[in-house]
């Protein structure tokens, strides 16, 4: 099973988001701040992909996403913004959504990532 980190402060945002991933078949673990999904990306969870919100409570989601690329390269990132991003992408490996997003939207896109059959 594939499994998201979903680094979300609002909880009824992350709490709709991870469960609409986990009737998609995704397993999620819930990061409210960005030093929880710090830790989780230091650590030896069998991540699929990482969906971040930029305006975490204790720091960046920049910060987030810049340390999802140097211990996790290979991991798409999903960034999530009111705003746009503030830089191109290094890679072709993160996504942008900007908020307000549909959950079921986001959700599909995430699956269709970690499953193969996106871009």
């Amino acid at each position: 099973m594939s499994c998201v980190l979903l680094a979300e402060d609002e909880f009824l945002i992350r709490v709709v988001l991870a469960d609409a991933l986990e009737a998609l078949g995704l397993s999620c673990i819930e990061a409210p701040t960005g030093q929880a999904a710090l830790d989780i990306l230091r650590g030896e969870a069998p991540l699929s992909a990482i969906i971040v919100d930029i305006g975490l409570p204790d720091m960046s989601g920049e910060k987030v996403i810049e340390a999802a690329m140097r211990h996790r390269p290979q991991i798409p990132v999903i960034r999530c913004s009111g705003a746009p991003a503030t830089a191109p992408a290094a890679n072709g490996n993160i996504h942008v959504f900007a908020k307000p997003y549909s959950v079921d939207e986001l959700s599909r896109f995430v699956a269709s990532l970690v499953s193969g059959r996106t871009s």
